[in-house]
C-alpha cells in the first residue's frame, strides 16, 4: 500500500489524523504497536516495527526515521541513523 492509498482511505472514511497505527503481522496473537519506522530509499518503502533495535535486521541497512527504541539500544547507537525523531 502506498502512502497516497492510505491517505485516501483515511480521508474517505473521515478517520482522525491522531489515529493509532497498529500491525497484525500474523506472528502475534493480535495487533501490536508500530513504534519504530525505517525508510528504504532504494525501494521507497517505509517499514514499521515494534521498536528500533540495534539487533534487528533493518538497523544497519536502512535509515531510522523515528520511533521508540528498546532498552538494549541507547541514543548513542542511533547516531548517524537518519534524521528521525526518537523517543525513549
Amino acid at each position: 500500500m502506498t502512502y497516497e492509498e492510505l491517505e485516501n482511505i483515511i480521508i474517505q472514511n473521515d478517520i482522525p489524523k491522531n489515529v493509532l497505527l497498529l500491525s497484525d503481522s500474523g506472528w502475534e496473537c493480535d495487533a501490536t504497536d508500530m513504534d519504530g519506522v525505517y525508510y528504504d530509499e532504494e525501494e521507497n518503502t517505509l517499514i514499521f516495527t515494534q521498536h528500533i533495535s540495534k539487533y534487528d535486521g533493518y538497523f544497519n541497512n536502512l535509515k531510522c526515521v523515528g520511533g521508540k527504541f528498546d532498552s538494549l539500544t541507547n541514543i548513542s547507537d542511533l547516531q548517524n541513523r537518519g534524521k528521525g525523531v526518537y523517543l525513549k
